[in-house]
């Protein structure tokens, strides 16, 4: 065991952490698919109900659009608790082993749980019921991926202290996630056209097998990972408020928080419009969604170690943005999509956004984890779980707000819950619709591109 020192200037009286395991750089290939067997889970859990709960409350139990939106948002605020909460739990919990594992096992079940509860929502008569259960369900969903996932994303500032090799553990991570997205995106919907896209036995189903999916991958994970470095909690370590002030004074955090915002908030958009969008405004089948997510899984696969490569060349920063620049103009073509446009279309520009979503996930993280190695070699005080914490209440806020955004446009737009979706076509459903998939992306994309030009945090600032 090695015991790293305060530098000079850190607070006086705080204990360093001591730092146990593997040598900074031993982070073996099993050990990375263990931990980011995890990713798949949390994708999982994450995409599916961000892509599926808007129609699923809307088209499947009849809830008014606007309220459903809102109960989706309203759900995930419980985020603002529940995640500097657990991050500041996990940076303190005293135990023998890694003080972040315990939540994963946690959080494994929970998160498993409550996907199960969602999508197996009774059909009470009378709409209140329906959304009473459904917002217990989501309250659930939203303190289980606290649990899980906030200690989850702490451990790879844990695992290494190198520079480049974050950026391999987080390429990992990635490939896990573009399974979930092959899964969600083609599996999924082949399902719910053979078994009824608006019977509720068809989104039970689903539920029953995510929720095995969740919770098999979330435990490998917390197995998988027992022999990885980490880090012991510090006896005495400043107050919470006081470490979370310290927090959101890091320039480097905020830039990357605003990043990430403005990005995920156009995912998330899109995600809550994409199956009306393509019902709607294509007048396809959900159908064609299967080959779409299978050629952009494939370029997942192959562009996260390409991206890695990249990284290595011209930086992370210059990476994340050029991914950033194709997702931007992507996006913005959907402006132009018909129900006369061939199917290959759909496919190539599902493709070219899945690119550059792999360029976001993988630079983010790779970035935040140096921004933590930064924070702990200038102040003597490891607050991975504080980090993580408000990174993924980003998340859940932007996944949370999207689905509100697009809830209230389509009541606006005058949606009738009760027609099938592909039957209304308006031109103000159509806007309703762009707004989700083509204009909140492509807007705060070019936004993102903006903040990610101002981001200085280069390799040589580490020591």
């Amino acid at each position: 065991m090695t015991t790293s020192q305060a530098p000079q200037g850190a607070t006086d009286g705080i204990l360093a952490n001591a730092v146990t395991g593997p040598p900074p750089a031993c982070t073996t290939p099993g050990l990375r698919l263990a931990w980011g067997s995890g990713a798949l889970g949390v994708a999982l859990l994450m995409n599916s109900v961000g892509g599926l709960i808007l129609f699923y409350m809307v088209s499947i139990l009849h809830i008014e659009p606007a309220l459903a939106g809102s109960l989706i948002f309203v759900s995930k605020l419980l985020g603002v608790v529940t995640d500097p909460m657990v991050g500041t739990w996990s940076d303190r919990l005293q135990t023998s082993g890694s003080r972040r594992r315990p939540f994963l096992l946690a959080g494994a079940m929970i998160c498993a749980g409550s996907y199960v509860m969602i999508f197996t929502t009774p059909l009470f008569d009378g709409q209140a019921l329906r959304a009473g259960y459904v917002f217990v369900a989501l309250l659930i969903y939203t303190a289980g991926y606290s649990l899980f996932n906030v200690p989850f994303m702490a451990m790879p500032a844990e695992m290494t202290d190198q520079y480049h090799e974050r950026t391999a553990i987080h390429s990992v991570r990635m490939m896990f996630v573009a399974v979930a997205g092959l899964i969600v995106g083609s599996v999924f919907p082949l399902l719910l056209e053979h078994f009824g896209r608006l019977a509720w036995g068809s989104y039970a189903l689903l539920g029953c097998i995510g929720g095995a999916i969740i919770l098999a991958s979330t435990l490998v994970a917390w197995g998988g990972t027992s022999s990885a470095r980490f880090s012991t909690a510090q006896v005495q370590r400043p107050r919470v408020m006081a470490e979370i002030g310290h927090v959101f004074a890091n320039r480097h955090f905020l830039r990357l928080l605003g990043v990430k915002f403005t990005q995920l908030l156009g995912v998330a958009a899109t995600q809550a419009a994409s199956m009306y969008f393509l019902l709607n405004v294509l007048q396809a089948k959900l159908t064609l969604m299967a080959p779409a997510a299978l050629v952009a899984t494939l370029v997942q696969l192959v562009a996260a170690p390409v991206l890695v490569w990249l990284s290595r060349r011209i930086g992370k920063a210059q990476t994340y943005i050029f991914g950033a620049v194709l997702y931007v103009l992507t996006v913005a073509s959907w402006a132009l999509a018909s129900p006369d446009e061939p199917a290959w279309a759909y496919v190539l520009r599902l493709s070219v956004i899945a690119f550059g979503a792999c360029g976001n996930v993988i630079m983010a993280m790779s970035m935040l984890t140096d921004i933590i190695s930064l924070d702990a070699q200038t102040t003597g005080i490891r607050r991975e779980g504080v980090f993580t914490a408000f990174y993924s209440f980003t998340e859940k806020f932007t996944f949370a707000f999207g689905p509100l955004i697009v809830g209230v446009a389509l009541s606006a737009a005058g949606f009738d819950k009760n027609l099938p979706p592909e039957v209304m076509q308006t031109p103000a459903i159509r806007q309703a619709l762009l707004l989700g998939v083509c204009y909140i992306p492509a807007v705060l994309g070019i936004v993102s591109i903006a903040l990610l030009a101002g981001y200085k945090l280069k390799q040589e600032d580490l020591k």
